[in-house]
């Protein structure tokens, strides 16, 4: 089995036959665009890549998008194998391809340093159990942020590709001393954001899941931005993509939440979701409930000899970087 990157006529059978599962309410057309952009951005051309399996015939039996993220692991710098996408052509399967593409580019990614591999599944845990991955613990939560009366006294606004350098420090300084956690510089954040933003434009429109969009704040002072969120909003209520605060309580960051809830007082405080990391401080103004393993289930598979991190305390990770 030969393994290349996915380009020309065998990308757009793929494209084909994701679609009907991966669509995310976009059109076919804005579907391709999407996926394309994304290998378009800065962070992209270097870290992103859709590969396809081929068999002895040429013909393109399984695929995946393998991404190099760069991670901290108990004290030392190096890279994750992100595998994200995994799909076997449905009239070959049966035959192990999906494993073996797994382990083909689980191989070849130790070239770029990596010591784990990692994926998010939606079929469960026992194809890739049998694959050598375990499963790591992250917390699903609402979040209960108490409402003020008026309007709160905290200056908000929209976030600036120049607010980036600020964000990536607020994470470094949060993720210091956790066993792992993504090394979010600017350029990765600018992805994460990117990916969003492409998302609900390309969808704006196209029914319930088209009416979404991201949404980006800061508070600031001087010059420096010193607290945010990102979130995405729809009709279902609000997904906390990730949030930062340099004041160690998470005050700012739980004032901004107060401010954007203040923009419409009338209205019913919508529902909020968020994969918050264990390690993250819990602002004043902000309960955490109705806790859950989240969903899409985050395994890990050793490259190098390793133990993979168990405790959600051990694990810092923000749902605005799933793949």
């Amino acid at each position: 089995m030969r393994l290349v990157v996915a380009e020309g006529a065998v990308l757009e059978a793929i494209v084909e036959a994701t679609y009907p599962i991966w669509n995310e309410g976009l059109t076919r057309e804005n579907y391709a665009r999407w996926n394309a952009a994304q290998l378009r951005t800065p962070w992209g051309q270097k870290h992103l890549r859709r590969f396809a399996l081929l068999d002895d015939r040429g013909a393109w039996v399984a695929t995946a998008k393998r991404y190099v993220w760069p991670i901290h692991f108990d004290g030392r710098d190096g890279a994750m194998c992100g595998l994200g996408a995994v799909f076997t052509r449905p009239d070959v399967r049966g035959h192990g391809y999906a494993g073996e593409i797994i382990n083909q580019l689980v191989e070849r990614s130790r070239e770029h340093g990596a010591i784990v591999a990692g994926l998010f599944s939606e079929i469960g845990e026992d194809l890739y159990r049998r694959l050598g991955f375990v499963t790591v613990p992250i917390d699903e939560v609402d979040l209960q942020v108490e409402r003020k009366h008026g309007a709160p006294a905290m200056l908000v606004r929209s976030g600036e590709e120049r607010d980036l350098p600020a964000l990536a420090a607020m994470d470094a300084t949060r993720t210091n001393g956790v066993r792992f956690s993504l090394r979010r510089d600017p350029r990765l954040i600018e992805y994460a954001l990117s990916k969003k933003r492409l998302l609900a434009a390309l969808g704006f429109g196209a029914g319930p899941r088209g009416s979404r969009q991201t949404e980006f704040f800061v508070a600031e002072e001087g010059a420096s931005a010193v607290a945010y969120v990102v979130l995405t909003v729809n009709a279902g209520g609000w997904t906390l993509e990730e949030a930062g605060d340099r004041d160690p309580a998470g005050a700012r960051l739980g004032a901004i939440l107060q401010v954007l809830l203040a923009r419409e007082p009338s209205r019913p405080t919508p529902l909020i979701r968020a994969w918050w990391p264990a390690p993250m401080p819990v602002p004043p103004q902000i309960r955490l409930t109705n806790r859950v393993p989240a969903r899409d289930i985050f395994m890990m598979r050793p490259i190098e000899n390793v133990g993979i991190p168990s405790r959600a305390e051990d694990v810092f990770y923000w749902r605005s970087d799933y793949f």
